[in-house]
């Protein structure tokens, strides 16, 4: 009494493996779309704040004048609205 041929059982097999790759596919599918958009705004660049901090240095050593100090602050203001 024969009971299949090898074949058969593999295709017995396979089909919970390949349930098990499709929802293992989907979760990872699912997690990146969700984390992709914070990894992109933690990777614009430096904080706001860490630009104004330079920038208030830059007017502490007497590097910049007040005058630009005023215009530089807008433009991070203004940088800061866009974003």
């Amino acid at each position: 009494m024969m009971y299949g041929s090898a074949m058969d059982w593999l295709g017995v097999a396979s089909g919970p493996l390949l349930a098990v790759e499709l929802l293992a596919f989907c979760a990872v599918v699912i997690v990146a779309l969700l984390c992709s958009p914070y990894d992109a705004y933690e990777r614009t660049g430096a904080p706001l704040g860490a630009s104004r901090a330079t920038l208030d240095e830059h007017l502490t050593r007497g590097e910049i004048t007040r005058e630009e100090y005023i215009d530089r602050r807008k433009a991070l203001d203004f940088s800061s609205a866009i974003v």
